[in-house]
């Protein structure tokens, strides 16, 4: 049966977790390895803790049950739903939380399956996604003294996120800010807030340009290690293994994916006939580029999306997609390329993530 393949060199991922763990660790920095973009994938998991990284985060529950085989702490990070709590406690060690509801929900489970289920309290910062707000201390000081008053629940430590919605950027002001909450709810407490998690991967930036705040301890970091790239100033970091494509820099070829050529010829750059929308209701501009060698190749946008594939070939340049086909010109390749024929592409972080999700294509490793 044919499927498409993704290539994930397990190799490269584990030596890129150690390195990311080397790094933090001189900060002061424990770091959380977030699977997601893997969609529960045991084996890449598994390279992240023989790096060194033994607790592994992903955002839905039934991935969770996936890795747990491997014996890595989990967390689950998104915000648990009141209709599956039964199952982030079994499969969940931690899990991240703002609301009551869910955190007595959390403790009467815990109690009921026997277990300490460790809260990390999410504080938003600015960036409009999950957590208390800021600017409400009254409501993180009774969160807080909520789970240390419920039983079967502790608190893990207390974090705040940057960047995935409002794209607002971990700065040293915010950071700083996130520092006197936590040291504020210390001292009305009387207990030590563990952990502090200042954010993800786009917070390295503060390390790199030596910036960091020392009193933040914690990361749940991802693209870091998947990538190797520095994503404020969206850099290489010659540290790490690569996998996408950047100017004067050869790939390192951490993700590879194969496409089989179905249908090779010759034909015109600009359709014939009156134009109208495209299988996703869109319309199209086309430049007229006289006649070209295209291919056409067996896989489109439900598996991955033209605009988050990068062929190998620099000569290859994509045209377009329909659901099930991808179009791409390859006049002017060197390669001999004929029907059967299969065409690498690199993937970025989205084309990864859709790589991983879809049922359309088969995973393949390399050790």
């Amino acid at each position: 049966m044919y499927m498409p393949i993704l290539e994930i060199d397990l190799n490269k991922l584990r030596d890129n977790a150690f390195v990311e763990k080397t790094l933090l660790q001189k900060q002061g920095v424990e770091v959380m390895a977030v699977n997601k973009v893997f969609d529960g994938c045991i084996e890449t998991a598994r390279a992240v803790m023989e790096g060194g990284i033994n607790v592994i985060a992903e955002s839905r529950t039934y991935n969770l049950k996936k890795i747990r085989e491997t014996g890595c702490t989990t967390c689950l990070l998104r915000s648990p739903c009141l209709s599956e709590i039964e199952d982030v406690v079994r499969y969940a060690d931690i899990s991240l939380n703002s609301e009551p509801p869910v955190l007595r929900a959390l403790a009467a489970e815990a109690v009921r399956q026997k277990k300490t289920h460790q809260v990390l309290l999410m504080i938003d910062m600015g960036d409009l996604r999950e957590g208390i707000w800021f600017e409400d201390y009254p409501q993180i000081l009774e969160t807080v003294r909520l789970i240390e008053e419920l039983p079967g629940l502790a608190l893990y430590g207390m974090g705040t996120n940057f960047n995935c919605y409002g794209t607002v950027l971990p700065t040293v002001k915010n950071g700083e800010d996130f520092i006197a909450i936590v040291k504020r709810v210390e001292s009305d407490t009387g207990s030590k807030v563990r952990r502090l998690s200042a954010g993800n991967c786009t917070s390295y930036h503060l390390i790199d340009k030596g910036l960091w705040p020392q009193a933040l301890n914690h990361l749940r970091i991802g693209g870091l290690h998947q990538f190797g790239i520095e994503y404020v100033d969206m850099k290489y970091l010659d540290e790490f293994h690569h996998s996408t494509k950047a100017v004067g820099r050869a790939s390192s070829d951490l993700y590879r994916f194969y496409a089989e050529i179905i249908e090779l010829n010759s034909k015109p750059t600009v359709p014939v006939g009156e134009l109208g929308v495209d299988a996703f209701l869109q319309p199209k501009t086309f430049e007229d580029h006289g006649t070209r060698k295209r291919a056409l190749l067996a896989f489109g946008r439900q598996d991955v999306p033209a605009e988050n594939c990068v062929p190998q070939d620099d000569a290859i340049t994509m045209l377009g997609q329909t659901s099930d086909h991808t179009l791409i010109d390859i006049e002017d390749s060197a390669q001999s390329l004929k029907v059967g024929d299969t065409v690498c592409f690199e993937l970025d972080y989205t084309g990864l993530l859709m790589a991983c999700q879809t049922r359309g294509v088969a995973l393949r490793f390399i050790r």
